[in-house]
Parts: C-alpha cells; structure tokens; sequence
C-alpha cells in the first residue's frame, strides 16, 4: 500500500467502515510510514476533540433580541409591499381619470386602448419600484452628502 492509498482509507478506518483485510494494511502501512502515521494522529486527536465538544446554548435575551429582527423584517417587507400596492393603485386610478374620455370614446380601437393601458401600468409600476429603491438605498448611501 503506497501513501495515497492509506490517505484514502484514514477516516474509513477512523469511523469503523473498513473490512478486516483493509484495516490489516492500513496499520501495517502505518507501522512503517511516520508521515501517515502523523496524519492518523493528527485526525484522530481531532474526532476526539470534537466528540468532546458540547453546545452551548444562548441566554434568554439573545433569543428575544433574534425573534424581535426577524418580526421587525417581516413588518417591513409586509409595509413595503402595501405601499407598492397602493401606490400602484392610486397611481393607476389617476391615469385612468385622466384618460376617461380616451378609454371610454367607442371610436378609439382597442388595441391602442391596450398599448396606451399596459404603457401607463408599466410606468406606474417602474416609478413605483425606483421611488422605493431610492427611499431604501437613501438610508445607507454613504455618498449621499458628497457635492457633485
């Protein structure tokens, strides 16, 4: 067995999942080859650390302190969320009022009723999503008090 191949077999060999005629020469390598015996110690010392190891858990606060980000994070994405709603809304009612008399003219094709409906919705919707991109990056742009 040359090194590589007892490399291959050490955590085999260190969680049990080797045969008996593996493991033979697996420690007939290791009784002649100090670089993988070293490397077997090496691990070995390490599955028995970290058998040892033991969770410690959090104290009380750091759990409510957890929980209270997380509701504060859902509120926010919740109240963003109804703002781009009734934003659009609004936004899409006084597009409408302004173009009653267009929409409502039965001289007026359809499919300019559609094309000039869609393009107002996307207006409404891209200003909407850049107002509130702006509000949010406002808050943590560390350039915003630079002069241009």
């Amino acid at each position: 067995m040359n090194c590589e191949q007892a490399r291959i077999l050490l955590m085999g060999y260190l969680d049990g999942e080797l045969d008996s005629e593996q493991e033979k020469e697996l420690r007939r390598h290791l009784d002649t080859c100090p670089a993988c015996r070293a490397e077997w110690e090496s691990f070995k010392n390490l599955k028995e650390d970290t058998s040892n190891m033991k969770f410690k858990l959090l104290p009380e606060m750091y759990w409510d302190e957890y929980w209270e980000k997380v509701y504060n994070k859902i509120e926010r994405g919740l109240g963003w969320i109804f703002f781009s709603i009734g934003a659009i809304i609004l936004f899409g009612f006084g597009f409408y009022e302004m173009f009653r008399d267009f929409f409502m003219n039965p001289k007026e094709p359809l499919a300019l009723k559609l094309g000039v409906g869609f393009l107002s919705i996307g207006l409404i919707v891209i200003f909407v999503s850049v107002l509130r991109e702006k509000l949010m990056v406002r808050r943590v742009d560390k350039y915003r008090r630079v002069i241009r």
